[in-house]
Parts: C-alpha cells; sequence; structure tokens
C-alpha cells in the first residue's frame, strides 16, 4: 500500500512537551479513527496492531491507519471464527482474549486496542502498560477487575487460563481512574 505524506503519528503528537488536543479534536479524530476501523471491519479485515504509532496524522486534522502487516481477511457470514495466531498485537494494546491463548477471534480485538488508544488520547499516557505477557494480564486485571465466567462466558475455557488466571479477586478501577479524564465513562464500568 501507498500513502501520501503524512505529518505525523498519533504517538508523536501525544508525546509532544508542548501540543494539547483539545475535547473536539480529540472527538474528530476518534470520529475519522472508528469510522475507518468500522470501514475495515465491515470489508472482513482485521488490522491486528492498533495502536498510537499506526494512526498517522496531517496537519489538517486528516487520519489514516496504517500498518496492515499483520492484518488478516476473516470470514464474518461465518459462524465458527478462523483460526489465527496469537502472536499479534503490541503488548499494551493487546486484549485479554488474546493474552489467554486465544487462536479463534473477530473485530473484538481491534476494538479493545482502539479503547486503548481513544482513552489515551485524553489521558496522554498508556492505560496498560505491562513488561511481560503475565505482567500485562495482571495490569489489565488490576485496572478492569478480575473477570468472571459470569461476564465472560467461556473464560475458563481459553487455552492459557489455568496457566495465567490471578488467584485474588479484584474489583474495577477503570471509572475512578479514567472518569475525570474520558468524559463518556460515566457509563462505563469494568470486569466485575
Amino acid at each position: 500500500m501507498v500513502f501520501e505524506y503524512m505529518d505525523h503519528d498519533l504517538t508523536g503528537i501525544l508525546n509532544h512537551p508542548t501540543f494539547r488536543l483539545e475535547p473536539c479534536h480529540i472527538k474528530h479524530l476518534a470520529k475519522q479513527f472508528f469510522e475507518g476501523l468500522e470501514y475495515l471491519h465491515h470489508r472482513g479485515v482485521l488490522h491486528r496492531d492498533i495502536k498510537g504509532s499506526n494512526i498517522l496524522l496531517n496537519n489538517d486534522g486528516q487520519l489514516k491507519i496504517a500498518d496492515f502487516g499483520l492484518a488478516r481477511f476473516y470470514t464474518k457470514a461465518s459462524k465458527k471464527q478462523l483460526d489465527y495466531t496469537n502472536r499479534i498485537i503490541t503488548l499494551w494494546y493487546r486484549p485479554p482474549e488474546i493474552l489467554l491463548g486465544a487462536t479463534a477471534y473477530g473485530p473484538a480485538v481491534d476494538i479493545w486496542s482502539a479503547a486503548c488508544v481513544f482513552v489515551e488520547l485524553f489521558t496522554r499516557q498508556p492505560v496498560f502498560t505491562g513488561k511481560t505477557e503475565i505482567d500485562q494480564l495482571d495490569t489489565i486485571y488490576n485496572v478492569m477487575g478480575t473477570p468472571s465466567e459470569k461476564i465472560w462466558p467461556g473464560l475458563k475455557e481459553m487455552p492459557w487460563y489455568g496457566l495465567l488466571r490471578t488467584p485474588a479477586r479484584r474489583r474495577p478501577k477503570f471509572q475512578e481512574r479514567y472518569s475525570r479524564y474520558v468524559p463518556c465513562l460515566q457509563m462505563c464500568s469494568g470486569f466485575d
């Protein structure tokens, strides 16, 4: 794929010490971003590496999703999801089902990563910053709460659940941590 020149990537913008995104800018970027992601999913494409450095911006505020090196087609009409690798998505943006060894997945893996980027637009910091896959899962549980079979049917059947589950029950802290940054989080809850 060849794109026109884009001036920045989202990570560079967020790391710039003096540049600030106003809520109206974030809203505009989020709209473009989620419309682009919806377009990909509607066409049967999983990006599988959504993160700030793969979201490009020009000086006019136009956004492009880039780096399709891990992208794959998926079958939307099929009841059974195809078996893919779980060696995808940069660690800080990797969803819990991938960390638990899932190889049959769909657009939800991109949506998790997209939500992580969306919160990062407001906070200017990644939400989950684990150092290893086990630490990443623990970091997610620490913020979102420990998942249960009640809210995640099939959790115990995840390939690595027995190896990686967190023994202590944790309550969700996502809303209390991020609602002051992200106005629309009043309705959000964690895994609990």
